[in-house]
């Protein structure tokens, strides 16, 4: 009976630290698909007809649309380089080139065509590719033809 008495205070002190934990990871949906869908979803999102030019198509910029999970895993640079590897941000192509100076002609967003992210969102982005690139329940953007008109000012 005593040993009984003595793991219960030990278990009521784990159940709120297993909790945190959980409450603490990255939420793709909330968290991460908004940075994605208001800087790379203008020039990354699927083939649709020009408005100023009808009859006229225009493709996702590289090839890569950036509005469904699968294609977003399964995006690809030069060399064979993923977008994201799950667990490695270093090797995520998207982390290094939002981490590449504005002028470096591979940086992205190009500055002046989309708000570039913050550190914290940088930091925030990677985070979620080490806790796995979790997608959720996401699967895509159901209405992947629209994005956020940015006013052309950065965040503070």
């Amino acid at each position: 009976m005593r040993k009984i008495i003595l793991l219960a205070p030990l278990f009521g002190l784990l159940v709120p630290a297993l909790t945190v934990s959980a409450q603490d990871k990255v939420d793709f949906t909330t968290q991460i698909y908004p940075l994605i869908k208001a800087s790379c979803v203008q020039c990354h999102r699927p083939e649709h007809e020009n408005p100023e030019r009808p009859g006229r198509m225009i493709k996702p910029k590289g090839g890569h649309v950036f509005t469904n999970a699968e294609s977003l895993s399964a995006a690809e640079g030069e060399e064979s380089v993923k977008f994201i590897v799950p667990g490695k941000p270093e090797e995520s192509r998207m982390v290094q080139v939002v981490k590449l100076p504005l002028d470096d002609e591979y940086h992205y967003p190009p500055e002046g065509k989309a708000p570039q992210w913050t550190a914290a969102e940088i930091e925030l982005f990677a985070k979620w590719i080490t806790e796995g690139a979790d997608f959720g329940a996401w699967k895509e953007d159901d209405k992947p033809l629209e994005y956020p008109v940015w006013d052309g000012k950065e965040k503070g």
